[in-house]
Parts: structure tokens; sequence; C-alpha cells
């Protein structure tokens, strides 16, 4: 993923796998995508209660997706990657270290923040 452009994106929702640019959900940040390196869909998604802080989410994922997700994140060490849901940016966390174990927690800077991403990807999960 090349760095982020601030400002009004109208970008249409993605629709292949290729490299492209894509906006966030709300629009407002533009994205220069590469290839898609993985696919994962988490069996679980529960708003951390962590040491009393809800600024965060746990990502359940079976076996299969959680090797996927630590090949792809070895690939994208200290690069952004991109976490694409419905063809929009849910958000693209800089990645520090390779992703290889379940549950995936992932780290909000606010707990709205962290409900909101919880809710979407809840809903995304829910048949």
């Amino acid at each position: 993923m090349i760095p982020s452009i601030d400002g009004p994106c109208t970008a249409p929702a993605l629709t292949s796998d290729g490299a492209a640019i894509a906006c966030d959900r709300a629009e407002t940040t533009t994205y220069e995508l590469a290839h898609v390196l993985g696919v994962i869909t988490p069996e679980s998604v529960t708003l951390s209660d962590n040491q009393g802080s809800t600024n965060s989410v746990a990502l359940d994922l079976n076996d299969t997706d959680t090797d996927t997700l630590s090949e792809v994140s070895r690939e994208a060490l200290n690069k952004n990657l991109a976490i694409v849901l419905d063809g929009r940016v849910l958000f693209a966390p800089l990645v520090k270290e390779a992703l290889t174990s379940s549950p995936l927690t992932l780290m909000f800077e606010t707990a709205s923040e962290a409900k909101q991403v919880a809710a979407v990807l809840t809903a995304a999960t829910t048949p």
C-alpha cells in the first residue's frame, strides 16, 4: 500500500484483487493499493476489555486464516497493510512484526473507533 492521501475520495468500491485506488469507509482518505495478499474471515469479533481498556478488538481466526495472516504480515513488514471490507479500506495499520497467532488484537486510539470497527466486522461475519 502506498501512503494515503487525505481529502475527499471519489474512487468506486474495489471489485478486483489487482492494484487499485480505494477510499476509506468515510470517503475522506484515498489509498493506492497493491494486489490482494490474502483473504481472511474472522470466526468471531469481540470488543476487548483488557485491563479496563475498550480501545481494542479481538479477532478469532481459524488455523487456515491464521496461516494466511502470518504469510501476508511477513510480506508487509514495516509497511502499512490495508484491511479492506466491502471494497473500502477499514483501516491500514503499520505492520511491525509478523502476526502468527489467534486471536489477533487490533488497537485503536479511541474506544469509539474500536466500537465502530467491531460493529462493522461483526456484521460482516454474521450470516
